[in-house]
């Protein structure tokens, strides 16, 4: 039960180390200062800190779709609490298709 990383194919040693670092994140200090104190530790901008998390696929491997059992892809990492304190999540291809479902009887 853990956050996932899966990095991009093309990305270096040094940008999955921020990546993974990046989302060590705690959601208990500052995320400006987590984001500045990472741009130090790494020297680079806030710019290049985010284009190398961006190459990165995160999910959340206890939160599952209900239906397809789909893991929960992450965005930022304030959506780990948020997206643990839900009881049920569907995925979006699942939602839409709920949605059809019921919009079409």
């Amino acid at each position: 039960m853990s956050v996932k990383l899966q990095p991009n194919m093309t990305q270096s040693p040094y940008d999955i180390k921020i990546c993974e670092d990046y989302w060590a994140y705690d959601n208990q200090s500052g995320f400006i200062k987590h984001v500045k104190t990472l741009c130090e530790k790494y020297k680079v901008s806030p710019q290049v800190l985010f284009e190398a998390v961006a190459q990165c696929y995160v999910c959340l491997d206890d939160v599952v779709c209900e239906y397809c059992g789909y893991v929960c892809p992450l965005q930022i990492p304030a959506d780990i609490p948020y997206m643990r304190s839900k009881e049920r999540w569907c995925c979006e291809v699942c939602e839409h298709a709920v949605w059809r479902e019921h919009n079409h009887r």
